[in-house]
């Protein structure tokens, strides 16, 4: 416990100059979108859709509901001079046709790479890292309309509550110091943000573009004065399935990111493909995906997934994802259509 609360030395000013903040993008939430390695802006069709792609309601279920929780984590096994991150969160969504709400709360717990923390009496310097622990909450309702026979467009207004915390610390392993940022405890604050998607539906292919935080809120980091902003995040997706929405024995996805994703190891714009297959007349379904960053290291990961009928209209999900640089998940869901 000693050697815990010294290596936790919470440092958040510095002979009065701030520690500059940490990226710490969070991950989506969604057990079977992450089991297409998130390849599903032009998938999204049941509640999971208030986040992913709002237009998407109108093209699923009449009505749906998803409970979920997922954890993955980017860190080296092997110490090395870098930095990691471990995401956790879970989601709560219903949608009835073309309304949909959602609860979803998202943890990004995130160690920079090796750094000096400080000159000792005798002018030696002192090795660690800088720690930033953010979490928000998410309300959101999603508002959709058809215009026309093909295009659909979306909205979600929703209310943000966001806390960062951020510390140093003396810890040299990554994953240790990744604990260390998920015990920081730090006030929150509540702003307003909105997400909007537009969906293009026409036969067997579907084109959605989706646009996150289009507000930009932005939370204070402790008392420091510095703040994280929540950037805009632009994605862009394409699918086709072998049948109607729904009902599709298989489905082809393809996302990529518009905008750039800052992250403890450098920036992000991710490239994913997923396929999705259903047998036994839908009571089984399988599902693979594999994305890499166009900008940077590749970073190259791989996702699976498996649901199961439980009864008529209720599903299990499961997913898990390895990946180069340490990065490995798994999540857990149950969806319900009607």
């Amino acid at each position: 416990m000693l050697k815990k609360m010294r290596n936790l030395a919470v440092l958040a000013l510095a002979v009065g100059m701030a520690v500059p903040t940490l990226a710490a993008a969070q991950s989506a939430p969604g057990a079977r979108s992450a089991g297409m390695a998130g390849a599903f802006t032009a998938v999204a069709d049941d509640a999971s859709a208030v986040y992913w792609n709002p237009s998407g309601l109108a093209t699923g279920s009449f009505v749906s509901g998803v409970i979920d929780y997922g954890v993955r984590t980017q860190a080296p096994d092997a110490p090395q001079n870098i930095g990691g991150q471990r995401d956790s969160g879970g989601m709560v969504a219903f949608a009835a046709t073309a309304l949909g709400f959602a609860y979803y709360r998202q943890n990004a717990f995130v160690a920079g790479p090796l750094e000096p923390a400080a000159s000792t009496v005798s002018s030696r310097e002192e090795v660690g890292r800088t720690v930033q622990a953010l979490t928000t909450s998410v309300v959101g309702l999603s508002l959709v309309q058809s215009l026309g026979e093909h295009l659909i467009v979306g909205a979600t207004p929703k209310w943000m509550t966001g806390s960062v915390r951020q510390a140093r610390t003396t810890t040299l392993d990554v994953h240790d110091a990744i604990d260390a940022a998920a015990s920081l405890d730090g006030a929150s604050e509540s702003q307003f943000d909105v997400d909007a998607s537009v969906m293009l539906q026409a036969n067997r292919f579907r084109l959605g573009v989706v646009g996150h935080n289009l507000a930009t809120p932005s939370f204070a980091v402790n008392e420091t004065g510095a703040h994280v902003d929540m950037d805009r995040r632009v994605r862009i997706g394409a699918a086709w399935g072998s049948g109607g929405t729904g009902i599709s024995r298989v489905i082809v996805a393809v996302d990529s990111d518009v905008t750039t994703q800052r992250s403890p190891n450098g920036d992000r714009r991710d490239l994913a493909l997923g396929v999705e297959t259903w047998w036994k007349q839908q009571r089984f379904g399988v599902r693979g995906g594999v994305t890499r960053s166009t900008v940077g290291d590749a970073r190259a990961a791989v996702s699976s997934g498996v649901s199961a009928a439980m009864t008529t209209g209720m599903y299990v999900d499961a997913h898990a994802t390895i990946g180069e640089g340490g990065q490995r998940g798994w999540g857990v869901g149950v969806r319900v259509l009607y």
